[in-house]
């Protein structure tokens, strides 16, 4: 869907987001406001319930059943990825849809998936406020920042998570959540991974770097492959980056990316790799004919020729973990 224009944010609500993405980042502890956590932090998949507002908030976590280790053995803090569902989804559909479990498992990292909400009496489809975008939870300016940095504090009080390596992904909706709380929560998160979603921040001013891996196919109707920004690009890239989505565009000039690689990994599949930032990496796919989906997903349309020629889930991941915070 377009995004729905409502009143920019004020501009105290936009210093407290930074000030308290600072906090997280500099001590992981959990929020004082953040109460009512519910479920057990032991291997496996449990239901976590967190009240960082006047709203009580849920979010599936996935605990692997082995730790990360250092070649030598020693046991080290988890990675996390925070994962979000599109419009009308669940955090149990999303992680069904893309398998992230599995990842988790293989790769030893917790994996978190929110729920969004459906605004007043519960009326509504689930969505994320992602800036002027969307649903109920925009319209009703819903503070989703606020939920997922108190949902990585309330998973950072209770596991061993490094710090360094907390990573966001969506889809559609969720994610241009991703792109917006990499714009509000930059000293928190290390990269995002981006799947058939644009920027639908009005004012986005990361403090700090932050990674972007994308994904969009050029025949996606819902949020389609051209869509604007709504922060204007600072300064347009040249070359490769030029021919890519305004979204793109905004991020490659944030993160000071040049001249870009190109390649095609599968026949109806172009990769765009920018390495040589000066802020942190980006990297982005399009899918010639690809649809809203998510590419290579369980039974549905991500499972279909273009989109089941790349494997989101699975780039995504590979992607995260060449990011560490800076």
């Amino acid at each position: 869907m377009s995004p729905a224009s409502r009143p920019s944010r004020p501009v105290a609500r936009v210093k407290a987001i930074a000030a308290l993405a600072v906090a997280i980042a500099s001590s992981g502890c959990a929020l004082d406001s953040a109460t009512g956590t519910s479920g057990t932090w032991g291997v496996g998949t449990t239901t976590h319930t967190i009240t960082p507002s006047a709203l009580t908030r849920s979010y599936v976590l996935h605990v692997p059943a082995r730790r990360p280790t250092t070649k030598a053995g020693t046991v080290r803090p988890y990675p996390l990825v925070i994962l979000l569902h599109g419009s009308s989804g669940s955090g149990d559909e999303i992680r069904n849809t893309t398998q992230m479990d599995v990842a988790g498992e293989d790769g030893r990292f917790v994996v978190a998936y929110p729920n969004g909400v459906q605004g007043a009496g519960g009326l509504f489809s689930t969505d994320w406020n992602a800036g002027m975008c969307c649903g109920a939870a925009a319209r009703e300016n819903v503070d989703d920042v606020g939920f997922i940095a108190a949902a990585i504090a309330d998973i950072s009080k209770n596991l061993a998570i490094d710090k360094t390596r907390i990573y966001v992904a969506g889809f559609s909706d969720g994610a241009r959540m991703a792109y917006h709380l990499a714009c509000q929560l930059a000293p928190t998160i290390a990269a995002i991974g981006v799947v058939s979603g644009s920027l639908t921040d009005d004012h986005c001013v990361p403090t700090r770097p932050v990674a972007v891996i994308a994904i969009h196919g050029t025949s996606d109707t819902q949020v389609p492959y051209d869509e604007a920004a709504l922060t204007p690009v600072p300064s347009p890239p040249v070359g490769l980056g030029a021919t890519l989505p305004l979204s793109v565009q905004f991020w490659l000039s944030v993160n000071g990316c040049g001249k870009g690689v190109a390649s095609r990994p599968a026949a109806d599949v172009l990769r765009a790799s920018f390495v040589a930032c000066k802020g942190a990496d980006m990297e982005f796919y399009t899918i010639q004919g690809g649809s809203h989906a998510w590419p290579g997903d369980t039974g549905g349309s991500g499972s279909l020729p273009p989109m089941s020629e790349l494997k989101a889930t699975a780039v995504i991941t590979q992607f995260f973990f060449r990011q560490v915070r800076r």
